[in-house]
């Protein structure tokens, strides 16, 4: 078979060109430290490489949103710290009000500087986040939650709902807190009842729930009497209802009957001492209450604890501060201790909430980043290149490239006229 000098020269310019090009792929390599560099030079490769880099971005996402969440959790945290100061220094206040050595004039100074906590209160409720966005309206982010009315009434006006975020595949967390729960929703009394004067009342007795369980806030209301027997000394009674609206409904606890007890039959009636209003509810009652004949001396009512702000709590104790003196005030201060007591207790009750979120923020970022690495070593290893491999592939390509090109170039200067 005849082979021509063109042919001959065109089948070996081919294989030069085809050696340079995988040299031009592997130096690209080199270069670059990576083994695929189009999707056609390990399709499969390629295919797993594309998908842990999406994978890998997800998580980055997730501790980016987390980031974000701790930020304003952590702005919430800081703001209900502040208030729960805010609290303790009002508290403060009170006992110092409720001091027997205070006059009209000192109460008066030490509501002024009440007035200012609360006026610091609100404004830590109205906290915003970088991005002016408030910290305690719910998923209301843009919405003032609370506003002060001429009176001191303050007003919610957020959500009870909590935006949140993913922070990890499957994981999500609330990154909001609703400010009716943080501040609108706290127990008043002592947590399970809490106790009142009643209206008229004439002595100078006070009144403090020292325990109680409750079994049904709605139905149990209790109420204590006092009269005077004929010696002259107090005694109380005391009635039970579970329809407060209706007087008929009061009946007589410890009476076989629910009816009245006669007057020398009643406990005698010591001031500071603890009165068994019921079974697991006691009470302590100071000072001297008016007795009264028929059922219209001194009384006191205790009911179950409900939900009352801490703003509303603020709010009263100042009116208490600049009107109330006497029994009245003492009530009133004694209910408002208590009362900021659990108002503190809830501030504390939410930051633990928001702690517990930010410990699962950073558990939950330490396993993302534990996850980030793996992937990103998978990825390494379907995608960039082994340089040792590389390099004695280059350098055994390159010698066969010089090879051919030094065989063609001996062939190419050949010449039958030489033999002849």
């Amino acid at each position: 078979m005849r082979v021509s000098t063109s042919h001959m020269q065109n089948t070996a310019v081919q294989n030069m060109t085809g050696q340079q090009s995988e040299i031009n792929d592997t130096q690209t390599q080199l270069s670059s430290g990576r083994r695929v560099l189009r999707p056609s030079d390990d399709p499969t490769s390629a295919a797993r490489t594309l998908d842990l880099k999406r994978a890998t971005e997800s998580l980055e996402r997730f501790n980016r949103n987390g980031d974000l969440a701790r930020t304003r959790l952590s702005m919430s945290e800081s703001a209900l710290e502040q208030a729960g100061n805010e609290l303790q220094r009002i508290r403060e206040l009170t006992v110092q009000a409720a001091n027997g050595t205070q006059d009209a004039s000192t109460r008066s100074y030490i509501a002024s500087e009440i007035e200012e906590r609360y006026k610091q209160l609100v404004e830590l409720g109205n906290s915003r986040d970088g991005n002016g966005e408030y910290l305690f309206s719910g998923s209301r982010t843009r919405t003032q939650p609370f506003n002060m009315g001429t009176d001191g009434h303050v007003t919610y006006h957020g959500d009870q709902n909590s935006r949140e975020v993913r922070i990890g595949p499957g994981r999500q967390i609330g990154v909001d807190h609703s400010g009716f729960d943080a501040f609108m929703k706290v127990p008043d009394g002592n947590g399970q009842y809490q106790a009142f004067q009643g209206e008229g009342n004439r002595g100078t007795g006070v009144v403090s729930v020292v325990d109680g369980k409750v079994r049904s806030p709605t139905a149990e209301q209790y109420r204590i009497r006092f009269a005077e027997d004929e010696d002259g000394n107090t005694r109380y009674a005391v009635q039970r209802t579970d329809n407060p609206e209706d007087e008929n409904a009061w009946e007589w606890v410890g009476t076989e009957d629910g009816g009245p007890p006669a007057v020398e039959d009643a406990p005698l009636y010591e001031p500071g001492a603890t009165i068994e209003v019921d079974d697991g509810v006691r009470v302590k009652i100071e000072g001297h209450p008016e007795p009264g004949e028929d059922g219209d001396g001194d009384f006191f009512t205790i009911t179950g604890s409900r939900s009352q702000s801490i703003f509303a709590t603020v709010n009263e104790l100042i009116g208490a501060l600049k009107e109330g003196e006497g029994p009245d005030f003492r009530n009133a201060a004694d209910r408002a201790l208590g009362d900021l007591d659990l108002a503190m207790e809830n501030t504390y009750r939410v930051r633990s909430e928001i702690g517990a979120r930010l410990s699962t923020l950073d558990s939950e970022k330490a396993s993302n980043e534990a996850a980030i690495i793996d992937l990103k070593q998978a990825t390494s290893d379907e995608r960039d290149l082994d340089y040792a491999e590389a390099t004695g592939r280059f350098n055994q390509e390159l010698t066969g490239l010089e090879a051919a090109q030094s065989t063609f170039g001996r062939v190419q200067n050949l010449s039958l006229f030489d033999y002849i």
